[in-house]
């Protein structure tokens, strides 16, 4: 078992009920730097008195909430050797995630980054039918209190995972129907091999949908993330199409995360999402909101 710890109470009870669970993990305590645990003495966990003693108990830590408040303790884990997992970095700086990368680097730490798909196992089943990616189209009907740019970096992601090549151009075209700020976002995205990328975002729909379209050199995968299927159409045999489904294994996503956190420490292997993915994804985003400055005077 992997002796594992949280930082920050906000949005850790996933984790902790994760971790609960899990038979890969033994979960040592959390500690709280914003000081929201009133009184230690009852709490259902152990709480560390000290970042430096749960660094001392633990050789792997979770930060639980997807915000740069915690970027001081996320180094100094890294300096301590812990293996790291982020909820997420959406809110991070480009020069922070640069300077972590140096640091994991220097400390041979593993830094996962969580992520809504990446890690599941159906995105890594269609991954696995995309070998040399031509178009990829995202398309994603959301209800009206969504960020547009957090689910535009979110498919970002995806699609870099997806294309295996670096950006070299983006074009934003957000449009507003209902409110004073975008209702609606066109992205396009050329990367440097040549592929294209396309992402369409409406934030109003009366169902929602999250689908992936991906035109290969020999074959076109459609695969509806929500439904959990995808069809993949292949030129040798055009009518008869390779029809997959995965059923919801039932598991929350913090431990599916997690689980693919444990499986790339013991596999010593590649975490799904990796701090590279995440700065070319953020160095695109940057582009994507300077973009929609200049459109869409609200920004």
């Amino acid at each position: 078992m992997l002796d594992i710890g949280i930082v920050g109470l906000k949005n850790a009870a996933p984790y902790i009920d994760a971790l609960k669970h899990s038979p890969s993990f033994n979960f040592k305590g959390i500690y709280d730097p914003s000081l929201l645990i009133e009184d230690i003495h009852t709490s259902e966990f152990n709480v560390f008195q000290s970042f430096g003693e749960l660094c001392s108990d633990c050789s792997a830590v979770i930060f639980s909430i997807d915000d740069n408040l915690y970027y001081p303790l996320v180094c100094e884990a890294i300096r301590h050797s812990l293996d790291v997992f982020l909820a997420g970095v959406h809110s991070y700086q480009t020069k922070e995630l640069n300077s972590l990368l140096m640091l994991r680097d220097e400390a041979q730490s593993v830094v996962y980054v969580g992520h809504k798909f990446i890690g599941d196992k159906f995105f890594a089943m269609l991954r696995q039918q995309c070998d040399h990616p031509l178009d990829i189209q995202c398309n994603i009907i959301q209800s009206s209190n969504n960020n547009l740019v957090s689910l535009a970096r979110t498919e970002l992601s995806l699609m870099l995972m997806l294309a295996r090549a670096s950006v070299h151009r983006v074009a934003v075209n957000v449009y507003s129907s209902f409110s004073s700020v975008p209702d609606s976002m066109r992205v396009r995205i050329d990367f440097d091999n040549g592929a294209v990328g396309n992402i369409s975002i409406n934030r109003y729909g009366l169902n929602p949908e999250h689908t992936i379209r991906v035109l290969n050199y020999n074959s076109i995968a459609n695969a509806d993330m929500i439904a959990r299927r995808f069809a993949v159409i292949k030129s040798d045999n055009p009518e008869t199409p390779i029809v997959k489904e995965m059923a919801s294994d039932g598991m929350i996503e913090a431990e599916t995360q997690l689980a693919a956190f444990y499986s790339s420490l013991m596999n010593s292997s590649e975490p799904y999402n990796t701090l590279e993915n995440e700065i070319r994804t953020q160095l695109a985003c940057e582009r994507i909101r300077e973009k929609m400055r200049i459109n869409f005077n609200v920004f």
